[in-house]
């Protein structure tokens, strides 16, 4: 209550010193880009400042889904005000430009850094300047996943039982975000630092709530004008400082124990195959660098590490649930799901592994089509021009050094032209091209030798073809996790983790149909999911 209080203090700080420092400023000098129309520009008295205040409310979807369809629809660029910086759209044929260009001419970093505050938020600038946290994720995690599916499956299962309960004979009303934020929390880091901390509250609940507070205190920072915000961001990240001192408590001491663990497997010449977690990985990537191999240090990037998984995969989560169990084919999903989970587990004996998982085309489809069509963020691709030359497109737009742009990715997971019938959740949308591809190349191969090389090859052609449809890849048409080489390292574990979620849920529980979705949330460029929407769920009789 104390923290929900003082968030509401510095909003109210925040917001008058954003007015006094704002009023005299034109949105336009945001952006040198003159040829460019604005989409959502006030005018009148004070027409800067309200056009600024009212990029903070829930009319920017509106105003983007406007401009993309006047312009971007015709290959122009368009720009949209922003509080702190204004925004230039791309196309979306601009996608691959964007990705084509080097980092010294557009970064991704730099746009992360300017859109979350993260010197300030994550309570250490090297967080994200020197992100060891991401090429840990990306080279440990991701090949190591196979190995860790079993425990992730585990933490789900044993997570799940415990929030929405084992009654078979009566419906259980549960809050869906809150509940997933609690299984993410403890399944994600049970890979993060293993068993003996992953279910213990004491920890689990600063690690969740430093993972909310960086969102928040990020978002308020940003109404500070740029110049006081070194001078006061302390104050707006007091929360964050309580909540890793909270973990820490715990925290430190693991780290501390992990490394004398470690010490004494080497030592021994016995491998530890017990501690395969990302905080080992993460103690031998640093072993040797004096500044990072600090337990202080290693429990504040577990914590960023907890930032990125758990805020983003309890929105993921909460969006798929409501998406299926509000969809007028609710019934045939969960039934379609179950059947294709119970094979391939009969098919695996029973276990679960990247084969298994691997089989599950309908799950992955349904987990993709969230976050096609509840995607959390209005924009993506962002960028930064850095080059001091800046940066010119190929339709020969010139944007000066400075210019923050990104692409429309509500509106293009959103467009007609794109998906059929695109404003409808259709669970199945991505797995039906694969399970054609599939059905095409075993029945093709039943036909003579030589017709069957022949034919395989061109069966394997659509087969790879429609393997692209998988969660994890990223296209200039699904940008739920980026594209091109800063897509988002922690895609792989995060469609992992749903997919075992999504088919835990189905096999253990009944969950009564919606009648209507709850509506998410449009603020800023953010998309909410609800908060505080509940469903019946019953534990399904053996």
């Amino acid at each position: 209550m104390a923290f929900d209080q003082l968030s509401v203090v510095l909003a109210g700080l925040a917001i008058l010193i954003a007015v006094g420092y704002t009023a005299q400023l034109t949105v336009k000098s945001d952006v040198g880009v003159d040829s460019l129309p604005w989409v959502g520009l006030k005018t009148g008295v004070f027409g800067g400042l309200r056009t600024r205040i009212g990029s903070l409310g829930t009319g920017v979807l509106a105003i983007l889904e406007a401009g993309y369809r006047k312009y971007s629809a015709s290959e122009i660029s368009f720009i949209i005000p922003r509080f702190d910086k204004s925004m230039v759209i791309l196309p979306g044929s601009q996608v691959k430009w964007i990705v084509d260009q080097a980092d010294s001419v557009l970064s991704a970093p730099q746009a992360q850094r300017d859109s979350l505050l993260t010197d300030y938020v994550l309570l250490d600038p090297a967080m994200a300047r020197n992100p060891i946290q991401e090429v840990i994720i990306r080279r440990h995690l991701t090949r190591s996943l196979g190995s860790l599916i079993e425990e992730i499956e585990e933490e789900l299962a044993v997570g799940v039982t415990h929030y929405w309960g084992t009654d078979t004979d009566n419906w259980t009303d549960v809050g869906v975000c809150d509940t997933m934020a609690k299984v993410v929390a403890r399944a994600s880091n049970r890979i993060f630092v293993g068993p003996s901390l992953c279910r213990n509250d004491d920890y689990l609940g600063p690690a969740g709530s430093f993972a909310n507070d960086v969102a928040l205190s990020g978002t308020l920072l940003k109404l500070v004008p740029a110049i006081f915000q070194p001078l006061v961001a302390w104050i707006f990240v007091l929360p964050n400082r309580y909540h890793l001192y909270k973990a820490s408590k715990y925290l430190i001491p693991f780290v501390k124990q992990r490394i004398q663990d470690l010490k004494d497997a080497e030592r021994s010449g016995i491998p530890r195959e017990d501690l395969n977690d990302y905080t080992t990985w993460h103690i031998q990537e640093v072993e040797m660098d004096a500044v990072e191999n600090t337990p202080q240090k290693i429990a504040l990037r577990i914590m960023t590490v907890n930032f990125a998984a758990i805020h983003t995969s309890t929105f993921t989560a909460t969006n798929i649930l409501f998406d299926i169990y509000s969809s007028p084919l609710a019934d045939i999903y969960v039934k379609e799901i179950r059947e294709e989970v119970e094979q391939a587990l009969l098919e695996s004996g029973g276990k679960w592994d990247k084969n298994t998982i691997a089989k599950l085309i309908k799950t992955d489809s349904a987990v993709r089509e969230s976050l096609r069509i509840s995607t959390f963020m209005t924009t993506g691709m962002d960028r930064v021009v850095v080059d001091p030359h800046g940066a010119t497109m190929s339709n020969g737009l010139h944007l000066p050094q400075g210019t923050r742009l990104g692409t429309s990715t509500y509106s293009i997971h959103h467009d007609d032209s794109i998906y059929d019938n695109a404003m409808t959740y259709d669970a199945f949308r991505f797995s039906r091209p694969r399970e054609a591809a599939i059905a095409a190349g075993k029945v093709r191969s039943e036909g003579e030798e030589k017709m069957q090389c022949s034919v395989k090859k061109e069966d394997l052609a659509k087969l790879l073809e429609a393997k692209n449809l998988a969660t994890v890849t990223t296209s200039d048409t699904f940008l739920s996790f980026g594209h091109g080489r800063h897509a988002c390292p922690g895609r792989f574990f995060a469609a992992t983790e749903m997919k075992l979620l999504v088919a835990y849920i189905m096999m253990n529980y009944d969950v009564k149909p919606l009648a209507v979705r709850p509506p998410n949330t449009y603020i800023a460029g953010s998309i909410i999911p609800p908060m505080k929407d509940i469903v019946s769920v019953r534990r399904r009789k053996s």
